[in-house]
């Protein structure tokens, strides 16, 4: 068996490089490591001699093999520790043979045989690698632009008032998709040159995202200055950028903001750019949005009760409520429109609109749909075992999510077995444009639906004209406008948008064939104008706010 941990040759030989040393024999592989190494090795004996020098440490040393080998090593290094010590580690100054020193690390163990070895590193070359890491880890690599780290940095060091535009590359992932990630990357050094262009003289200019670029720009004249950047940039890349064959029209959402650095992190100073550029992709991407603390303070608010969602519910803190729906003009309760309510505190008061919006952000619209189902229908159930065929039916909003679902009918029909409901109890009521949206398989769910018995109803919002509506293919028992078209029949409402709402419901009224519904009904004038035109039904906060199940319950013992 072969010895892989002594280095072959005799002492002096000043063998060098590969191949057996004065017929020593076949070089092993830690010969060949010795030999090949990038760091400079030396073998030595009890009287510090050297006898054995690989080439990286000749080249350190600036000496040939025959110069360095049968030298002591307190010639070629000097240090103030012993260097006939059997385990050293220190630094030491290489002597080059023009009498010039290198600094370098010296680490000393024995390798046996009365030998023992010397490992060289050249700490100009630990730095210069440590600087290249940094720089690399500081870096973008597609753009060669700074990144977020080292824009976070900047910001660390910013006093006073910065600038700060966050622009968001529109449909980035459209180029990624369609063209591959090559077109992208293209992209990306396209519009980080432009950025350069524009800003270099301004700011400094960072790749910050994916598709995000962010410009600081220190003690701004004001918002209108940064806006100028936005307006430059919109210029340079009004263009088609090609890609290959391929024309691109590049656009970006930009969130400005000026702040104060004072008591102010660098994360939460580069959130406020980055919220305001969303707020630019939300509002309909292409253009700029300034930074409001306003907006932001709200949003968070609510973005808080959202990541809240889950834990109320298994908590219990979430519970369904029921607005009555009223028959105009004589105000019987006709049906008891189902949604969910909940009492956080700290948020007393909280706008229960916001329910929809909160369960989208957080994927949590499919359990809560069911929630406000199987709640609805349970309360239901237990109305009709004692007040009879008295019990209003109950009507249910479907988001979007839960008509798309693959079984909804198998879902529905399996939450009116379980609580006893019958079908012809249910209504469910769809927004006009989720209805228009789905497709042949989705709408075949709905139709089934109302073959087992159950309503629905179509849901029109922000008003528009009804002799406009496309066929959805879903049998429909009635119809609902919002509140945008009711505050048309208030008595401050504009003489021009009285008219346009009154001629349209009263279309409605004569050519529809099914009921029409009003909701989000405040004043009595409101009441009062649905009620002469017609209009079958009515809720909203004029009738009072949604009720507790007990309260439904008192409210069936009087009817």
């Amino acid at each position: 068996m072969l010895d892989n941990t002594r280095l072959s040759g005799a002492a002096g030989s000043g063998a060098v490089g590969s191949g057996a040393a004065d017929g020593a024999g076949p070089v092993t592989p830690v010969q060949e490591y010795f030999d090949r190494s990038s760091l400079g090795f030396a073998v030595f004996d009890d009287a510090g001699v050297v006898r054995h020098a690989n080439a990286a440490l000749c080249a350190l040393l600036g000496r040939p093999a025959g110069a360095v080998t049968g030298t002591r090593l307190g010639e070629l290094f000097t240090t103030t520790a012993d260097l006939g010590a059997d385990h050293l580690r220190v630094d030491a100054r290489a002597v080059r043979a023009g009498g010039d020193e290198v600094e370098v690390v010296l680490d000393v163990a024995p390798v046996g045989g009365g030998l023992r070895a010397a490992v060289v590193v050249d700490v100009g070359e630990v730095v210069a690698l440590r600087g290249a890491l940094i720089r690399q880890s500081l870096s973008d690599l597609v753009t060669g632009l700074p990144n977020r780290v080292q824009f976070l940095r900047w910001l660390e060091r910013c006093t006073g008032e910065v600038g700060l535009v966050h622009l968001d590359v529109d449909g980035f992932h459209v180029v990624n998709d369609a063209l591959g990630h090559d077109a992208g990357d293209r992209l990306l050094k396209s519009v980080a040159g432009r950025l350069l262009d524009t800003c270099s003289a301004r700011g400094r200019v960072a790749r910050t995202g994916p598709d995000e670029f962010t410009v600081l720009v220190t003690d701004p004249t004001g918002a209108a200055e940064l806006v100028g950047v936005v307006e430059e940039l919109d210029a340079s890349l009004a263009e088609p950028l090609y890609l290959g064959d391929t024309g691109v029209g590049v656009t970006v959402s930009a969130g400005v903001s000026v702040q104060r650095c004072a008591g102010r992190t660098a994360a939460d100073l580069m959130r406020t750019a980055e919220v305001a550029a969303r707020w630019s992709k939300q509002d309909g991407r292409a253009r700029w949005t300034l930074y409001d603390p306003r907006r932001d303070a709200d949003e968070r608010r609510r973005f808080a009760l959202a990541a809240a969602v889950a834990g109320a519910l298994e908590d219990g803190e979430i519970d369904v409520r029921f607005a009555p729906v009223f028959s105009l003009p004589d105000h019987e309760v006709i049906a008891l429109q189902a949604s969910l309510h909940w009492e956080r505190p700290g948020f007393e008061g909280f706008d229960q609109g916001w329910f929809p919006e909160l369960s989208e952000t957080t994927g949590s619209a499919a359990r809560l749909g069911h929630e406000v189902l199987a709640g609805a229908c349970a309360h239901a159930s237990r109305w009709r075992a004692e007040f009879g065929d008295r019990t209003p039916p109950v009507a249910v909003r479907l988001s979007a999510g839960q008509c798309r679902r693959p079984e909804l009918f198998a879902a529905v029909r399996d939450v009116l077995a379980g609580t006893g409901l019958p079908a012809d109890r249910l209504w469910l009521v769809v927004a006009d444009d989720v209805l228009l949206s789905l497709d042949a398989d989705q709408v075949e769910e709905l139709d089934i639906l109302t073959s087992a018995g159950v309503s629905v109803l179509r849901e029109q919002r922000g008003g528009g004209r009804f002799d406009a509506f496309g066929s959805t293919g879903v049998p429909t028992s009635g119809l609902k406008v919002d509140g945008s078209v009711v505050r048309g029949l208030d008595d401050t409402a504009e003489p021009v948008v009285r008219s346009a709402v009154v001629g349209m419901l009263s279309w409605a009224v004569r050519n529809l064939d099914s009921d029409l519904f009003a909701d989000d009904v405040r004043t009595e004038s409101e009441a009062r104008g649905l009620a002469g035109l017609g209009v079958t039904a009515a809720q909203g906060p004029y009738f009072g706010d949604p009720l507790h199940p007990d309260d439904v319950s008192a409210l069936l013992r009087r009817a």
